[in-house]
């Protein structure tokens, strides 16, 4: 995601529309913006995640990973989306990074089960306690 961010950023800052680069266009800010949000929210589910794993209770363990996992894989999903949107036809290239970054994303979130398997997980986890 991080990859897709600076990608994206970089793209904007030189590609040009109406004679100035699209990254000064206050919607294209806005979106940058989100996706930041987005690549922030998961980096901090992970950490929590990893700080629970040797929690004794494996309750909390289950449901704070399948948590990280629900969020990591919604940012990813929105991050890789909007990375492409922002690139343009470019996004869709298959020899171009950013199809190689969010193909990597979704296969990893088929992978772990998508964020609405994972949150129904915490919500049985949390109704059995």
């Amino acid at each position: 995601m991080q990859a897709l961010v600076d990608a994206t950023v970089d793209y904007v800052r030189v590609r040009q529309q109406f004679g100035q680069p699209i990254g000064r266009f206050q919607a294209l800010q806005h979106r940058i913006a989100d996706m930041l949000i987005h690549l922030e929210q998961a980096r901090s589910m992970s950490y929590l995640a990893a700080m629970r794993c040797t929690d004794e209770d494996v309750g909390e363990r289950r449901r704070a990973l399948s948590a990280a996992k629900a969020v990591i894989g919604q940012a990813g999903r929105f991050v890789g989306q909007q990375a492409v949107q922002l690139h343009g036809g470019m996004g869709m290239d298959i020899d171009y990074p950013m199809d190689r970054y969010y193909s990597t994303i979704k296969d990893l979130v088929r992978l772990v089960g998508g964020p609405s398997h994972r949150l129904d997980l915490v919500g049985a986890q949390c109704s059995s306690n």
